[in-house]
């Protein structure tokens, strides 16, 4: 194996199995990266989507031969998507969207918004690891959002350190805290500004994204039921 690349069951992932979307078996390959493009954005938004409904549903897949699966993965990676979420405690992407090792590259931080090193990460995803979707998944009732819409809207700025995430957030929000929309609202909208910015990131990000090779996707996920709503 120490030469040995990983080529990922692609017909497997996509006839949505549950070996696919929960275990996924890879296959030694002969190249120590990943080849080819990677799976298409919109195949890798379907299995997201299908393995949201089944954990919305509570139908989880049985796990196992995880130690088989961490030696097949331990020299080579290719995850169909790259994920940046809150680093909330209830936001669980592999849960979420009921996915195994070695299938989601997922970047973490309150507010999930991104800053020079999540892009950084993101990049890396795309050029090393034939990664072609992005997701940025808010959710319901984020702290971060909330202080940040508190910061604005009382004219007191946050605390050093907090205060570095209000200055990313707040941009992306301060036309629904004047508006006084609501936290959905202004949720909804700090995702749309993380997506556009890493849309519109040169070089790298901004011409993957233009050319088609690349999709960036905002989504929000809901505390109570479980559901991740995909927003364009």
């Amino acid at each position: 194996m120490a030469n040995k690349g990983i080529e990922f069951n692609r017909a497997a992932f996509l006839a949505g199995s549950v070996a696919a979307l929960s275990v996924a078996v890879p296959q030694a390959a002969e190249s120590a990266a990943p080849a080819g493009p990677g799976i298409a954005p919109d195949d890798g938004l379907k299995l997201l989507v299908a393995g949201n409904q089944r954990f919305v549903a509570n139908d989880f897949p049985q796990t196992n031969a995880l130690a088989e699966k961490r030696e097949l993965l331990k020299e080579s990676q290719a995850p169909f998507a790259a994920l940046l979420s809150c680093a909330d405690s209830r936001v669980i992407p592999e849960f979420i969207f009921i996915q195994g090792i070695g299938q989601l590259f997922v970047t973490r931080v309150a507010g999930n918004y991104p800053d020079n090193l999540v892009i950084g990460s993101l990049e890396y995803a795309i050029e090393n690891l034939g990664t072609r979707l992005i997701v940025v998944l808010g959710h319901e009732n984020c702290g971060a959002v909330k202080a940040v819409y508190s910061a604005i809207e009382s004219k007191t700025p946050l605390p050093t350190h907090l205060n570095a995430i209000e200055e990313l957030i707040a941009p992306g929000i301060e036309s629904v805290v004047h508006a006084r929309g609501s936290m959905r609202e202004a949720v909804e909208a700090n995702v749309r500004a993380a997506a556009a910015r890493l849309r519109a990131t040169p070089p790298f990000l901004a011409t993957a994204v233009e050319s088609g090779h690349v999709r960036v996707v905002g989504a929000v996920y809901m505390l109570g039921s479980g559901a991740v709503h995909f927003m364009d």
